[in-house]
């Protein structure tokens, strides 16, 4: 169960905070690099989807943005 007081941003909110494409969000949750929490109903067996909500921590959004400022410095 997520703590009530944690704020999860959706693929859309994330993308544009990093100023990236929401597939690059898609590419660096799939490679580790951006955690993430998928919920919802899952699809059946032999679907190629996934099924589910993703949602992103914003502590990670800030980690990560924060991470990108010290890179560049």
């Amino acid at each position: 169960m997520l703590p009530a007081a944690q704020k999860l941003l959706t693929v859309r909110e994330a993308a544009a905070a990093l100023r990236v494409s929401k597939p690059t969000i898609y590419r660096w949750i799939a490679a580790g690099e951006l955690p993430a929490i998928r919920y919802g109903q899952p699809r059946p067996e032999g679907d190629a989807r996934r099924g589910g909500a993703i949602r992103i921590p914003e502590a990670a959004v800030l980690a990560y943005l924060d991470f990108d400022a010290t890179e560049v410095a």
